[in-house]
């Protein structure tokens, strides 16, 4: 004991030194008094309260005798040693009365001390002359040991006539036993008639039967609940109510005859662990019942943590003994029911209604369980009000609680009548929808019918014409002696009419078919126009029409070389068709926002408005503009063409008047350079970066990696969009070649999550996905650019010229 607390120790008993004459001084340094004796007590009454007149010492080194507190008179029958059963580790305290018999024969009393869960009880009757009485109880001892079966220590006494001295040694391992005055745990060191102590009992019991009772009965019927609605509010509820009686049925000391009547010890541990399936249980409740996890997942988050540290500290205690781990659980009591409340109240804040009756419950369970625990621990005074407050507290919290199940049970009743109401008129709602979508589609369908046929009419129209005059030509001809030069041009014209107007219905078929794929690629324009203008050299000498299509060099068009192909030819041709002799057909190239604009220019018939409405539709015919040569056509070229440059993203118009001419004009992307123009400068870039090519597909994986490994560039393979996800996120990569349809998880949501975890570097779509079908699939998810398969050297070299020529910032503001 440190120094200045033997000096007080020592003042203290010197204060109290003059109200205990009947008590040595030996041994003074030894002992704190609490509490002078109050005088001797009359032991012939039924039931005598021995506390108000017990001296109260504290013994804390645990070396006091019977011998040191009692008189000389006294000390000859007192034992030379009174050491507890087991060293217990916990503050000791001596318990020191006079008793007097009046009568002339012994009396036979009932020693009853409390409370029930104290370790180590040792009781010692003292008569001058006469052997010491010595008994030992607590939860040390069998029940065996106890004169009758009671949760309540108990030994029987032979009290002599006259007068003799009661010293009761009591000792514990409980944490509060060392924060302040035991006293109020005392007051069941009381002398008991057995007859007038079971009168009283029956008082206990009726008390504790209607805690158990109602409780019980509402753990039976919210079980029944659980069990009809499924719904798990209701188990957590039953299962908080159980974790209470248990815990308190031991507490009390009513399961310790029924568990282990031969090995009470094990209910101190028993009683820990109750508290603490007590706590998680109330916590568990509150979490299922506030709905935390889909309402404030915050919260939810934070009611798991606690949860768990409560399970971890717990379990780490249990090696470290007893008294360490009800100094723990004993924490863990004081956090839990505050948190509960926070709980509740952020709940009622965030507008869960149900979490009104459910705070109010917890209020009263946290304003029971304070009082009990206040006086428990000494703060507050004794008085059996004070000390069932948490029982009285814990009926209250029952009771509101299952109204908050009832008040949630009407709540979510009504919710749910609100959501089969606005389904119900959601499903109205879609169906006028859908009846109304069913009429738009039946009507497009009759449209698309009544097209068909006006096109299977054309169809046969422009083919009967030309193959029933060449057969109707050539039944006139007696022999080939009669085929004049003319004729034969006009048979060689007829033919190249037919000839082209099936390769266009044959390539409007594939296209309806989806047969033709765009494949954008990077091409000189200036090039391409001169391609055309060699292909009709030889018809517009022939016709006298002067054809200009050359156009400025370094014009770069990202598009399918194919398809522009068939969109100059067709407007070209169709340009040629409707100009007489002596006009003219050339070309403007100029840029625009959209890209370039390039125009194709007539001083032909031109078309008057009505015409120029229906010049891209297939319900209209074109064919009664009067031609010069007199060439008709099914306007299957103009639909093609409207086709091909909307697959390769750009726009097309036309312009006309009767008379003067007509402007067919079409936009495509601009690119900034030819593949083979910076050829050199690009590979230079590709081998200073570090790619990663996310590709499922084994072969089209090995030829990039092969094509990249020629090029000299570092590059990583991933198999799938996990692995892409995974290395992406480790390691350091300038540009990321995503494929979209990959197994366990696609190239959209693999950018998706690289874009959440930082991911800034350039990540381009690599697949058979149009630009259009990306931005369906991929939505607001931003690719740096799109690729189509199969690689090739020149789109990537491309590619590298248009992502890394210019800052990040200034491509994605352009």
């Amino acid at each position: 004991m440190p120094a200045g607390k033997t000096l007080r120790a020592r003042l203290r008993a010197a204060v109290v030194a003059a109200a205990l004459l009947a008590l040595p001084l030996a041994a003074a340094a030894e002992r704190v008094v609490l509490k002078p004796a109050a005088g001797r007590v009359d032991a012939a009454a039924a039931q005598v309260q021995l506390y108000p007149a017990a001296a109260v010492l504290e013994d804390a080194a645990g070396t006091l005798t019977a011998r040191d507190l009692v008189p000389p008179v006294y000390a000859s029958g007192a034992p030379e040693r009174t050491a507890p059963v087991a060293d217990q580790g916990g503050m000791a305290y001596w318990f020191v009365v006079v008793l007097h018999n009046p009568g002339e024969t012994p009396l036979q009393r009932l020693l009853v001390t409390g409370p029930p869960w104290l370790d180590d009880i040792q009781v010692l009757l003292l008569v001058p002359g006469q052997p010491a009485q010595v008994f030992h109880g607590g939860v040390q001892q069998p029940f065996t040991a106890r004169a009758i079966v009671h949760r309540m220590p108990n030994v029987a006494l032979a009290l002599p006539p006259g007068e003799s001295r009661l010293l009761v040694r009591v000792q514990t391992r409980e944490p509060w036993w060392t924060i302040g005055n035991p006293s109020p745990y005392i007051t069941a060191l009381t002398l008991w008639d057995e007859t007038a102590f079971y009168a009283a009992d029956r008082g206990d019991m009726l008390y504790f039967g209607v805690i158990y009772g109602v409780l019980g009965a509402l753990a039976l019927y919210n079980l029944f609940l659980f069990f009809s609605t499924r719904d798990a509010v209701y188990g957590a509820y039953v299962f908080y109510l159980c974790a209470f009686l248990v815990m308190h049925t031991i507490y009390n000391g009513d399961l310790h005859a029924l568990t282990w009547p031969q090995f009470p010890v094990w209910s101190k541990w028993f009683q820990s662990s109750a508290i603490a399936v007590y706590l998680l249980a109330g916590l568990y409740f509150a979490v299922s019942f506030l709905e935390l996890r889909s309402r404030l997942a915050r919260a939810y988050r934070w009611a798991v943590t606690l949860g768990a540290l409560t399970v971890v500290s717990f379990a780490a205690t249990l090696a470290a003994g007893y008294s360490a781990n009800m100094y723990v659980t004993m924490v863990w009591t004081v956090v839990h029911p505050p948190f509960i409340l926070l709980l509740g109240i952020w709940s009622l804040a965030r507008g869960n209604r149900a979490a009104r009756f459910f705070l109010t419950a917890a209020l009263a369970g946290f304003v029971g369980s304070f009082i009990t625990a206040s006086t428990v621990t000494g703060i507050l005074p004794y008085s059996v009000l004070n000390y069932r407050a948490l029982d009285l507290g814990m009926m209250v919290d029952a009771i509101l609680l299952s109204l908050a199940l009832a008040d949630r049970l009407r709540l979510s009743r009504g919710e749910a009548e609100q959501a089969r109401a606005q389904l119900l008129e959601a499903t109205r709602q879609q169906a006028r929808q859908l009846e109304a979508e069913v009429a738009v589609r039946t009507q497009e369908l009759r449209d698309a019918n009544a097209i068909k046929d006006k096109f299977f009419s054309i169809v046969a129209h422009d083919l009967r014409g030309p193959i029933g005059g060449l057969a109707a030509y050539f039944t006139l001809l007696k022999s080939a002696r009669e085929l004049t030069d003319e004729g034969l041009a006009l048979v060689r014209g007829t033919l190249e009419t037919t000839r082209g107007f099936l390769e266009e219905l044959l390539t409007w078929a594939r296209s309806q078919r989806g047969e033709i794929e765009c494949h954008p690629t990077v091409f000189e324009l200036g090039a391409l126009l001169g391609e055309i203008q060699e292909l009709f050299s030889i018809r517009v000498h022939a016709d006298g029409i002067a054809l200009q299509l050359a156009a400025g060099r370094d014009c770069w068009i990202r598009a399918d070389l194919p398809m522009t192909r068939t969109i100059l030819r067709n407007l070209v041709h169709n340009a040629l068709k409707f100009t007489p002799r002596g006009g003219t057909v050339r070309a403007g190239v100029s840029r625009d926002p959209a890209g370039y604009r390039i125009a194709i220019t007539d001083t032909g018939v031109g078309m008057d408005e009505a015409t120029l409405g229906h010049v891209f539709q297939l319900s209209a015919r074109i064919d009664a503009l009067p031609a010069p040569g007199g060439e008709t056509g099914a306007g299957l070229g103009l639909i093609l063409c409207k086709e091909f440059v909307e697959k390769n993203g750009g726009t097309i118009g036309v312009s006309s008047t009767p008379g003067q001419g007509s402007t067919f004009w079409f936009t495509l992307p601009t690119a900034q350079a030819a593949e083979g123009h910076d050829a050199a400068e690009a590979i230079a870039r590709l081998r200073s970066l570090r790619l990663l090519v996310a590709e499922d597909d084994r072969l089209q994986r090995e030829a990039a990696a092969r094509l990249l490994r020629d090029l000299g560039c570092s590059t990583a393979l991933a198999a799938d969009g996990e692995e892409a996800l995974q290395l992406g996120t480790a390691e350091r990569f300038d540009l990321i070649l995503m494929d979209i349809d990959m197994p366990r998880l696609d190239g959209i949501e693999a950018t998706r999550r690289l874009r959440a975890a930082g991911y800034d570097g350039h990540i381009v779509s690599l697949s058979s996905y149009s630009r259009q079908e990306m931005s369906a699939l991929a939505g607001d998810l931003w690719f740096d650019a799109f690729l189509f398969k199969p690689l090739t050297r020149d789109d990537l070299l491309a590619l590298i010229d248009e992502l890394f020529a210019a800052p990040a910032h200034e491509r994605r503001s352009a």
